[in-house]
């Protein structure tokens, strides 16, 4: 049998592999480029051709941070052409020593490989690493059911920072592609909900983790595979796009009245308003089950306190200063708001400490929802990408999911309104307050199911004035997150969240 070459050896591919890793889709430094990348741990699945990896890998950016990567790889004979591209990493290399040709490509962009790496960590697995560590899996729940020799795996190719691997349709594998020491949030809010009985999630049955450097690092996860779902933002813009397609020949620029948006929303055939109560009731069962007292002390909630609420006031300040300071004058209406935006800051910071301050999902919109058979899912509880583990991992008001919400039922509105009419056209002036007006009833509806969820249960506050002192500044907090996003992704779409923040400051008075 022929060995397989040592891939910590491959100087050349560890050269080229920051070049590489700007060009995938779940790496997450984008906004500056890596200078250095090398293997921190490498667990080999499977040592004979073709062989299966799984490599952490340490990067290094110009300012000297470094963040940990995975990367489960595969190595062949090499193929006569290289993969198309979008199939993730490849570097093709010669072994003259063997007479061979071999290729390193990424495990989860090959259906084989994605296969085999599914069935080998499906087996009681434990694999020791190079230089240092262990790879483990850990049951959450009962065995796994394998499948038969014949179930194979196909690859996800969605948008996002990690990576999915369906496998016999029944099963999904979620590798964690960022890397950090102890457990990933995800994971652990995920086994907390799954103690709880709460049934809006994924069962998770299987953690995959790596002990390295004295600490248990999370690489991934099993789960159910939620099969035949659609995500609540795409079932909001069909929503939406039936009523404008409704009011479409009648769109010449005339501007409706309230009473006749209010009808035409709640009159609708395919209205979303019972999904957006019944959503309301998902999320408020969400933050009961995970305001357990129950929960290990990593987990269990505390009472709100000051300091809490000052401190998510300060992170929303410091991220709108960071966004002033740059000098793109798209961000003027930022800079006009700037007085409003501190003012409605102050009041959350001395809004009182009444209520808990718990885990929260921290990343949560439609698009994070998922609709079944079976009702609705929550999905990827890992948190928002962009904001440090620290903070993914702190308590924090649960209000802050309930504005995450709130700004993707305004986002829906705007989206299918640009999908319908270009914003200067006629057409677009009859349908928008169409659409502002669907957002206002999702908003009320939702947020009504909660509260009334919530009523007497102590986690949020009671008194109106706190309450309304808090969520409009976390809705703000959530607006600056989809200002900087659109304007380094998308700038034609800058104006949904800037006009967002405008209203909410209307609607405060400020």
């Amino acid at each position: 049998m022929r060995a397989i070459p040592n891939i910590v050896q491959l100087t050349e591919f560890w050269e080229t592999l920051p070049g590489q890793l700007m060009d995938q889709r779940w790496f997450a430094g984008k906004h500056r480029r890596p200078v250095d990348a090398r293997p921190t741990a490498v667990f080999t699945l499977r040592g004979e051709l073709p062989a299966l990896l799984i490599v952490l890998v340490d990067v290094e950016f110009g300012d000297g941070e470094i963040a940990t990567y995975q990367l489960p790889l595969g190595i062949r004979e090499a193929p006569a052409s290289p993969p198309p591209p979008g199939s993730g990493i490849y570097f093709a290399f010669h072994e003259p020593a063997q007479g061979a040709a071999y290729a390193i490509s990424d495990a989860i962009g090959d259906p084989e490989l994605a296969t085999d790496l599914v069935r080998a960590l499906l087996e009681p697995t434990l694999v020791g690493g190079m230089p240092e560590g262990e790879l483990t899996t850990r049951l959450l729940k009962g065995e796994v059911d394998r499948g038969n020799a014949s179930a194979t795996a196909r690859t996800l190719s969605l948008e996002q920072s990690n990576s999915l691997v369906v496998f016999d349709e029944r099963l999904i594998l979620k590798m964690f592609r960022r890397i950090w020491p102890g457990v990933n949030p995800e994971l652990q809010l995920l086994e907390a909900l799954d103690r709880t009985g709460f049934e809006g999630i994924a069962q998770p049955w299987m953690a995959i983790e790596a002990q390295f450097g004295g600490e248990i690092h999370s690489l991934g996860m099993l789960q159910n595979y939620l099969r035949n779902g659609t995500d609540g933002f795409t079932m909001a813009l069909t929503s939406l796009r039936d009523l404008e397609a409704d009011l479409l020949p009648d769109a010449d620029g005339e501007l409706p009245s309230w009473e006749r948006c209010e009808r035409a929303v709640r009159d609708q055939g395919g209205s979303f308003v019972a999904s957006a109560r019944e959503l309301g009731r998902l999320t408020a069962k969400m933050h009961l089950a995970l305001a357990n007292p129950d929960h290990r002390a990593d987990l269990a909630p505390t009472l709100m306190t000051t300091a809490i609420l000052k401190l998510a006031a300060q992170r929303i300040g410091r991220h709108l200063d960071l966004l002033l300071s740059d000098s793109d004058p798209r961000l003027e209406p930022l800079r006009v708001h700037r007085a409003g935006m501190r003012k409605l800051l102050q009041r959350m910071a001395g809004a009182g400490t009444e209520g808990l301050a718990i885990r929260i999902h921290g990343d949560f919109h439609l698009a994070q929802l998922l609709r079944t058979d079976s009702g609705w899912h929550v999905l990827d509880f890992e948190g928002r990408p962009t904001v440090s583990i620290a903070e993914r991992r702190a308590l924090a008001s649960p209000l802050q999911d309930v504005a995450g919400m709130l700004r993707s039922f305004d986002y829906a509105a705007a989206v299918a309104l640009r999908q319908q009419a270009r914003p200067e056209d006629a057409t677009a002036r009859t349908l928008a307050p169409y659409g502002r007006s669907w957002a206002r009833i999702m908003r009320e509806e939702f947020l009504g199911t909660y509260v009334e969820e919530m009523d007497g249960r102590g986690l949020v506050p009671s008194d109106p004035v706190a309450f309304a002192s808090i969520l409009p500044a976390l809705e703000v907090g959530q607006a600056l997150y989809e200002v900087d996003y659109e304007l380094r992704s998308r700038p034609a779409w800058l104006t949904i969240p800037l006009e967002g923040i405008a209203r909410l400051l209307h609607e405060a008075e400020l």
